[in-house]
């Protein structure tokens, strides 16, 4: 217990002091203290500072603008004066000085409360569309030219949260993504990006119901790519198969010729051996030696003949030829991808 206490006592001058440097840190804060102390002088830069940095919501914009008008009366400008409460009246045209306040302060404020009795105050409104999603910021009355732009702050379908500012004009239209259900909030900004007035709130926001985002389809299979054809460069005479074949075609031609006249002497031979009576011994040897030199041709052209047959079969094997180059590609479709294999096979 003791301890909790002595470290209370410890903590506070410190936790005063990161108050003290907080509210130093916010010129709205600073501006309020002044005015408070009368040092209007002090709360002029704080009030400009506070209004131009923006980011200010629709309360500290009032606030800002109901001290502005007084320290500037207090100074003795009352033509800015007038303008700081002719501002606050647009925006708040309930708001009212309390009573007992100086006829100086005063009197600027009434001219602009009779200002804007006769001018109107400002005056915006929205309009929502669902096709496609659109959230409209309309301006009725601006008689002070104060809305610069349009802030909407969105939610698509429970998504995270975004922002869009656009500029503004009489009729602002803020398109929005697709989705089921946005819940959206509108605001219109000054030229300082501080929001004069809200439309909608994070627990209550404007609600745009619309239909879902359309599927989006598989995108289309790549064309199909002709195969790549690769065409080998010619090999020289001496390594193609065709004049092997037409050789050894010619040189089965020889041999039949000599094996037809090697089988036709032979025949000749066995009837002059069968009929020798009217024959000479010359002859039949002349017949003969043509047969044996018949039948050496004969064996000379076989062995060219399947030396050539086979030098062709070697060279049609060896021989280069066009192929096609066999690809793999991935497609997609229904419910996930897929390889095709391309080639000859």
């Amino acid at each position: 217990m003791r301890r909790g206490i002595v470290l209370a006592l410890f903590l506070s001058p410190w936790l005063l002091l990161l108050e003290g440097v907080a509210w130093a840190d916010d010129p709205l804060a600073v501006a309020r203290k002044a005015v408070a102390e009368s040092d209007y002088v002090a709360a002029r830069p704080a009030l400009t500072t506070a209004l131009e940095a923006g980011g200010r919501s629709p309360e500290d914009v009032v606030e800002i603008y109901r001290l502005g008008g007084i320290v500037e009366a207090a100074l003795g400008d009352a033509k800015a004066a007038t303008e700081a409460f002719t501002r606050l009246i647009a925006l708040s045209p309930r708001a009212a000085l309390p009573d007992g306040t100086s006829p100086k302060i005063r009197r600027p404020f009434d001219a602009a409360v009779r200002y804007i009795a006769g001018h109107g105050g400002l005056e915006v409104k929205t309009e929502t569309a669902s096709q496609p999603p659109t959230i409209t910021l309309v301006v009725v009355s601006d008689p002070l030219n104060m809305v610069a732009a349009a802030r909407a702050v969105f939610i698509v379908d429970g998504g995270p949260e975004r922002t869009t500012d656009v500029e503004a004009s009489e009729r602002t239209d803020v398109v929005l993504p697709p989705g089921r259900r946005i819940d959206a909030r509108i605001a219109a900004l000054d030229a300082h990006g501080n929001r004069l007035v809200e439309i909608g709130t994070r627990e209550v926001p404007i609600v745009i119901v619309g239909d879902a985002p359309a599927p989006i389809a598989p995108p289309p299979p790549p064309p199909r790519k002709p195969p790549v054809v690769v065409r080998a460069a010619p090999p020289p005479l001496y390594r193609r198969w065709w004049p092997y074949a037409a050789a050894s075609v010619a040189f089965a031609g020889a041999t039949g010729y000599f094996a037809w006249s090697m089988r036709s002497e032979t025949d000749e031979l066995d009837r002059i051996i069968a009929n020798s009576v009217p024959h000479r011994f010359g002859d039949a040897r002349a017949v003969e030696d043509r047969a044996r030199r018949d039948a050496l041709l004969t064996n000379i052209g076989l062995g060219v003949t399947g030396a050539f047959a086979l030098a062709a079969g070697a060279m049609y094997l060896w021989t280069p030829r066009e192929h096609v180059e066999t690809r793999v590609t991935a497609v997609p479709v229904r419910g996930g991808g897929a390889v095709v294999l391309g080639g000859t096979f």
